[in-house]
């Protein structure tokens, strides 16, 4: 990780805050501005954050257009889904155009909706080499070095395909999700990596460890723009102080 961007914060409101100010100056760019989300802790501390601050006000939310990276398999009610958390905490309570939220139908039939995801971001969003350009990809990591529903082992970093069906290697629950391909075609790409559970692997990384070659976090960077990794003090603990 030393040839990679990242900033310690010390604590996740911080981060909150830095991703807030960042949606704002994207809103402010006078254009459609394509943004993937991510589930999880962090995201949702973002969402409750932004319906209840100034930003719900401040941001041009019309500018904004809204995807995930990967998407359970379950129904939009479900508590498990991604969108349904984004939903409640932050769509709900914000004005923004219903034609700029593109969630992936976890209630569908997997292959399909991978085949209907695919087909719309590449209708939607300008492309680069063939392949939809994120302005900004948001990303999570697991304990086991997985990010969006690329886990280890299981991850096809050849197909130029820009979305896939994967299943949780514990669980088995089906998701879809956006490719390591798609991915890297990102103009920016913000990894979120909060707490102490997560010290290990981001030592591994930042250590180019043999254990961290299988891990999607480390393989996935954009390939053409600026990649950049958000820990908070627990999540860099192990890292050394001339790393931080």
């Amino acid at each position: 990780m030393s040839n990679m961007n990242y900033h310690v914060f010390e604590s996740s409101e911080q981060v909150v805050q830095a991703l807030a100010k960042s949606l704002k100056e994207y809103s402010e760019l006078g254009r459609p501005v394509h943004i993937s989300l991510s589930g999880g802790s962090t995201p949702s501390q973002l969402f409750a954050y932004l319906s209840g601050s100034e930003f719900a006000l401040s941001i041009q939310w019309q500018n904004l257009h809204f995807w995930w990276g990967d998407e359970r398999c379950v129904a939009p009610d479900n508590e498990q889904s991604n969108y349904g958390q984004a939903k409640a905490l932050l769509f709900d309570h914000i004005s923004i155009p219903a034609e700029n939220i593109h969630r992936i139908r976890g209630e569908d039939f997997a292959a399909m909706e991978a085949i209907r995801f695919a087909e719309e971001m590449m209708t939607v969003i300008p492309e680069k080499d063939g392949t939809p350009e994120f302005d900004w990809i948001l990303l999570g990591m697991g304990t086991d070095g997985h990010t969006a529903s690329l886990f280890p082992g299981q991850t096809n970093y050849e197909t130029t395909e820009v979305a896939a069906i994967a299943a949780h290697p514990e669980t088995r629950q089906l998701r879809v999700t956006q490719t390591a391909h798609l991915l890297a075609n990102a103009k920016r790409i913000t990894y979120l990596v909060l707490g102490a559970s997560k010290a290990s692997v981001i030592k591994e990384i930042a250590d180019n460890a043999p254990a961290a070659q299988t891990y999607p976090a480390a393989n996935v960077s954009s390939t053409a723009g600026t990649t950049e990794w958000f820990l908070d003090s627990e999540a860099a603990k192990e890292l050394a102080q001339g790393e931080k």
